[in-house]
Order: structure tokens, then sequence, then C-alpha cells
């Protein structure tokens, strides 16, 4: 059976692992974004802004990685389970024992710590979702710009086909809803 420790060191490597394999594909997109000529602005714009925010994520995943294995590889969390259980004083058995200025600086040093990781974590969260966000509004609007130019496209057929059709139920005598050169109007 996995000790907290070892679990939290696994957390710990595959955290790190996710963060920089992240961190390393965003650093070849942008790379590739920028070596491709003709990309238009919009597209140019939010395709950097995306592989940015990524970057940043993913360098925000691998801290925390380090943070949770750092905690545990420093033996911080084995002096916390220590400071944690009570010691039976031999003159007071119902009475807590006094912290020491060590243990009190160190439960300081607790809670700032995890407070940071705490933090971070929101803050993957939070880019995470203005990631989402931009990405389905970037979506919208490449379906609108797509539906505009299919509807422009059937507008256009529509007319060619009632032209079409104009020129056919007149027997054929009229070229582009004109009459050929020399032709009489019957």
């Amino acid at each position: 059976m996995l000790t907290p420790a070892t679990t939290a060191l696994f957390l710990s490597a595959g955290l790190l692992l996710f963060g920089a394999t992240t961190a390393w594909f965003q650093v070849r997109g942008r790379r590739r974004l920028e070596a491709r000529s003709l990309v238009p602005s919009d597209e140019a714009a939010y395709f950097g802004r995306r592989y940015r925010i990524r970057l940043i994520n993913g360098v925000l995943i691998a801290a925390i990685g380090a943070m949770i294995g750092g905690w545990y590889l420093m033996g911080l969390e084995r002096r916390a389970d220590e400071l944690a259980e009570p010691k039976a004083a031999a003159d007071a058995p119902d009475e807590k024992p006094k912290m020491t200025d060590d243990q009190k600086l160190f439960v300081k040093l607790w809670v700032l710590y995890w407070s940071v990781v705490m933090l971070l974590v929101l803050a993957v969260l939070l880019l995470a979702f203005r990631d989402a966000w931009a990405t389905r509004r970037y979506g919208l609007g490449q379906f609108a710009h797509i539906r505009e130019e299919h509807e422009q496209k059937l507008r256009r057929d529509l007319a060619v086909y009632r032209q079409h059709k104009m020129n056919a139920s007149d027997g054929g005598n009229r070229v582009g809803g004109h009459l050929p050169d020399g032709a009489e109007p019957e």
C-alpha cells in the first residue's frame, strides 16, 4: 500500500511531467506560428494569445508539482505530522502542550506554503477558463464567418439559377437578360 508521501511524490512527478510537456508543446506551436507566412491577423492574434496562456499554465502546473514534491522531499510533512501528534505531558494529561516559537514559525510557514499552492491552483483554473472562453468566442466567430460566406454563395447561385430560368423561359433569345445583337423582341 502506498504511503501518503509516496502518493504525493507520484502526483508531484505527474504534475511536473504534464506541466513541462504542455509548456514544450506551446513553445513549439508558437515557433510554428511565427514561421508561417500569410497568417490572417485575427488568427495570428488568437493563436499567439492561446500559446502564451497555455505556456503560463504549463509552467504553473509544473511549479505546483515542484512545490508539492519539495514539501515532502524536504521532510516538512513529517515535521507537520509530528507537530500534530499530541504529546502527553506527565504533569498535566488534560492540558494541551504549549507550542514553542519554532513550532509557531513552522505553522506560519505551513499556512503560507499551502496558501501559495492553492493560489497557483486557482490561477491555473482561471487561466484554463479564460482559454476555454477565448476558444469559444473564436470558434463562434469563425462559424459566423463561414456561415456568411455560405449564404453569399447560395445567394449568388440562386441569382444565377433565376437568370438561367428566365433565359430558358424566353426561349433562349436573351443573353444575360438582354437580347443578342441584331435580335428583335417577339
